[in-house]
């Protein structure tokens, strides 16, 4: 059966800094941790969504430096299709700061290096991949006209697209009725909305405001560990958050959004696809690591045990 995810790809060598309180404006604190983990939005939610079972296309521009060709083979190495994987001899690969706290709480700050060289001729060259996909996931990390053309061209073929608004960034609002799922976290949907997003009630709210400008099938707005809120024409419905001691909560809206684009290139109901992300995003954050340690038998277990009358 064809399970065609394709993930307009961003990547990023992300330098992490761990200390117990995260300093504020002017302020140095002493750190006591630092690692390197190779992660980036687009190249974490292909990566999961590959791990959970789906045959994964990939669009992303690289450095052609130690970095990014190291990252290209592990791509090939995972089962990822890395012919639109290019490394650019002019760009280095990005670039990312990521600051934790004890709590698990981070701030990041991301240089989009040769992330910024994904283009609209792109996905003109992939089309007919695109034409095969049973879904297509964007973010922001590459350029916003890519990711405008690349939604309009993949809902012209009869596609479905998830955008993932982040980091939230000015688009045509005339892009909405061509995305078929948006899962912003409170933040950016009460960036992107006007709605200060807090609760479920907010939530529910923000997500209809999306739906008014014309995304067609449903709002996703997840909450951290008050869950996700999801936004569709028949009605609000609340998952709760599964509770687990978080010990990084760095990668779990992306870990969220991979195995949200796998269960959907399942054919599962959104609802189903939901409860099976939350399980994903639920494991990954009790631990630090590479999206790489996603295990498909390890999420599959958690959702049989929480929810076995939709076992997998």
């Amino acid at each position: 059966m064809d399970r065609r995810v394709v993930v307009l790809g961003s990547c990023s060598v992300c330098h992490v800094f761990a200390s117990p309180n995260l300093p504020n404006r002017g302020e140095t604190v002493i750190g006591d941790d630092y690692h390197i983990v190779v992660g980036g939005k687009g190249s974490g939610q292909a990566i999961v969504a590959c791990r959970l079972g789906s045959e994964v296309f990939m669009l992303e521009h690289l450095g052609d430096d130690a970095y990014g060709r190291r990252e290209k083979e592990s791509y090939r190495e995972m089962g990822i299709h890395t012919e639109y994987v290019y490394l650019d001899k002019d760009c280095p690969t990005g670039t990312g700061g990521i600051f934790l706290d004890a709590q698990g709480q981070n701030k990041i700050i991301i240089v989009p290096g040769a992330n910024s060289n994904v283009s609209c001729r792109d996905i003109d060259n992939m089309r007919e991949v695109l034409q095969g996909a049973k879904i297509l996931g964007t973010q922001f990390e590459v350029p916003a006209a890519t990711v405008d053309y690349a939604i309009r061209t993949a809902d012209g073929m009869g596609v479905r697209t998830l955008l993932d608004p982040a980091p939230v960034t000015a688009f045509d609002e005339s892009l909405y009725p061509h995305i078929s799922i948006i899962k912003p976290n409170e933040c950016e949907a009460a960036e992107l909305t006007g709605i200060r997003v807090e609760d479920t009630d907010s939530a529910a709210r923000a997500g209809k405001w999306f739906l008014d400008k014309g995304v067609k099938e449903a709002a996703i707005i997840t909450l951290g560990e008050k869950g996700a809120v999801l936004v569709t024409r028949q009605g609000v419905k609340h998952f709760p958050g599964l509770t687990v001691k978080a010990v990084d909560t760095g990668g779990a809206g992306d870990t969220f959004a991979g195995a949200l684009l796998a269960a959907l290139s399942r054919d599962w109901p959104l609802e189903k696809s939901i409860r099976y992300a939350q399980c994903a995003s639920a494991i990954c954050v009790t631990r630090t690591g590479s999206y790489s340690m996603t295990r498909q038998e390890e999420v599959d277990r958690l959702f049989a045990e929480t929810y076995p009358c939709e076992a997998v």
